[in-house]
C-alpha cells in the first residue's frame, strides 16, 4: 500500500512538472494556425502573425493584423466595383478584434496554471503542507479552465488571411487557415496538469486534525491513496 501511494505521488509530481512545461511551450510556439498550402510560410500564433515569402519573412501583432485586413477588404471591394461579376474575389468576413485579446488572456492563463502547478509540485516534492489563502492547485485548475476555453476561442474565431500571390485572381484571395501543432501541444498539456492536479491536491493540502492523515489522502469519489 505504500508503494501504491508513493507510485501514485511520483506520478501526480511528474505530470505536473511536465504539463507546466508543455503549456509554456506550446502558448510561446508561433503554430497555433498555419496554412497547409503554404507550410511554414504562413502561421499564427497567440501573439502574432508570419508570412514568408523568398526567404524573407515579416510578423506583426495580432492586433496590427486585424487593421492591415481590414484595410485589405477595402481593397477588395474597391477592386470588385471594377471587375465583372464572374471574375469578382470574394470578400471574406470582418475580423473580430477580440481575436488578439483571447489570444493574450490564453498565454496568460497558461502561465498561471503552470505556476500553479510547479509551485504544487515542489511542495509535493518537499512534503509540506502549508496552510494557504489559496492553494496552488486551486490556482492552476482556474489558468486550466480559462486557458482551454480562450484557446478553443481563439481558434475558433480565427480571421480569414488574404493570400498575396492570388489577389488579381478571380474567387481566390483567402488562405487555408487551419489549426497547426501548438494548439494541440497546448491541449496535451492541459490534459495533463488537470491528470495531476487533483492528485497533487491530496499530497499538499492540511491535515485536518480532527479526521487525521487519512483524510488529507481521501479522492473524490470516497477512497483513499492507500486503499
Amino acid at each position: 500500500m505504500e508503494q501504491r501511494r508513493q507510485r501514485k505521488r511520483v506520478l501526480a509530481i511528474v505530470l505536473a512538472f511536465v504539463a507546466s512545461i508543455v503549456l509554456v511551450v506550446s502558448v510561446f510556439a508561433q503554430y497555433w494556425l498555419s496554412s497547409p498550402s503554404w507550410g511554414d510560410k504562413v502561421h499564427i500564433g497567440l501573439r502574432s502573425f508570419t508570412r514568408c515569402q523568398n526567404e524573407r519573412c515579416v510578423s506583426i501583432s495580432n492586433s496590427e493584423l486585424m487593421d492591415v485586413l481590414e484595410q485589405d477588404i477595402e481593397l477588395v471591394k474597391k477592386k470588385n466595383k471594377e471587375l465583372p461579376a464572374g471574375a469578382q474575389m470574394t470578400v471574406p468576413r470582418a475580423p473580430w478584434h477580440g481575436f488578439p485579446v483571447v489570444g493574450i488572456i490564453t498565454l496568460v492563463a497558461a502561465f498561471v496554471a503552470a505556476a500553479g502547478l510547479i509551485v504544487g509540485a515542489v511542495l509535493a516534492l518537499a512534503r509540506q503542507r502549508r496552510e494557504l489563502p489559496i492553494m496552488p492547485t486551486t490556482i492552476a485548475v482556474i489558468g486550466l479552465a480559462l486557458g482551454i476555453i480562450t484557446s478553443c476561442i481563439f481558434v475558433a474565431t480565427k480571421p480569414d488571411v488574404f493570400n498575396y500571390a492570388a489577389m488579381l485572381a478571380p474567387h481566390a484571395p483567402l488562405e487555408d487557415i487551419i489549426v497547426s501543432w501548438s494548439f494541440i501541444l497546448f491541449g496535451g498539456g492541459a490534459v495533463m496538469g488537470l491528470a495531476a492536479v487533483f492528485p497533487l491536491n491530496r499530497q499538499i493540502r492540511p491535515i485536518d486534525v480532527e479526521l487525521g492523515e487519512a483524510a488529507a489522502t481521501m479522492s473524490w469519489g470516497g477512497s483513499r491513496d492507500d486503499e
